[in-house]
């Protein structure tokens, strides 16, 4: 499933989606001479590994559940586990709001992590995190893990993963491969496909409190100016909750084809 942004051609909203990691265990059982492996009942009930990588679309980016077998790394791929958490004691799965809560806990410094660099750098580039839950069957045995990914945003598709290094992302400039830009229905893709609009600079907004989207709307307006070309503009900023975890930068978009 996907994190959520706030991104505003004068006002827009985009969506987002989000991803996490954490190591997990497996653990053997025998019951005798030649008795098979198996994953026991529990939260780590057929939990991924981190370090998996797959080869899924952006549609089965946004499902609950993913349920592909893991692919070689070593051939193209268009995420990769970074983390797996797990659901915090009396949080049901029921409870979407509290779920998607943890996901983003577990997955954004992760996804932090993975990239590397600056906030004002992760933000200008076209990365993102996805989580996925356990299956109906595998939270019947118990299953409590949030399964982290790393991905990149290439408009109406995901796109393939250009290195699993860690950080991922080199000192700016970004490359086109990996820098944010923006298609005309504003979703995010690398600046190397085609696109309407292109990250030209970001600003910090000093307040640890999310001030809500019409104060910052307002200080977008006036502070986006300075940080593009042209007369028309975007912006886009995180939301609440990832704005409480640390991240309180704006990015400012130019409207460019180049």
């Amino acid at each position: 499933m996907l994190p959520r942004h706030s991104l505003h051609p004068s006002l827009g909203r985009r969506a987002a989606r989000a991803l996490i990691t954490v190591t997990l265990t497996t653990a053997l059982a025998a019951a005798g001479a030649g008795a098979a492996t198996a994953t026991p009942r529990g939260p780590d009930y057929e939990a991924p590994q981190v370090g998996d990588c797959h080869q899924i679309t952006l549609a089965q980016g946004g499902q609950a559940s993913e349920t592909s077998a893991p692919t070689d790394c070593a051939t193209s791929h268009t995420v990769r586990v970074i983390a797996v958490g797990h659901l915090p004691d009396g949080v049901q799965w029921s409870q979407s709001a509290a779920v998607a809560r943890a996901a983003t806990r577990a997955c954004t410094p992760a996804l932090d992590a993975a990239l590397g660099r600056p906030a004002k750098v992760r933000d200008s580039s076209a990365y993102t995190s996805l989580w996925f839950i356990p299956t109906k069957d595998q939270r019947s045995h118990g299953a409590r893990w949030i399964r982290c990914d790393i991905a990149l945003y290439g408009g109406s598709k995901l796109v393939a993963l250009p290195t699993d290094t860690t950080p991922a992302l080199d000192a700016p400039p970004l490359p086109d491969k990996v820098a944010r830009c923006l298609t005309g229905k504003a979703l995010t893709t690398t600046c190397a496909r085609t696109h309407a609009w292109r990250a030209t600079g970001t600003f910090t907004v000093a307040s640890k409190k999310f001030p809500g989207t019409k104060r910052l709307n307002r200080i977008a307006t006036d502070r986006c100016v300075s940080r593009i070309s042209g007369n028309t503009y975007r912006w886009s900023y995180k939301s609440p909750l990832v704005w409480k975890l640390g991240d309180h930068v704006v990015v400012c978009y130019s409207k460019t084809s180049s």
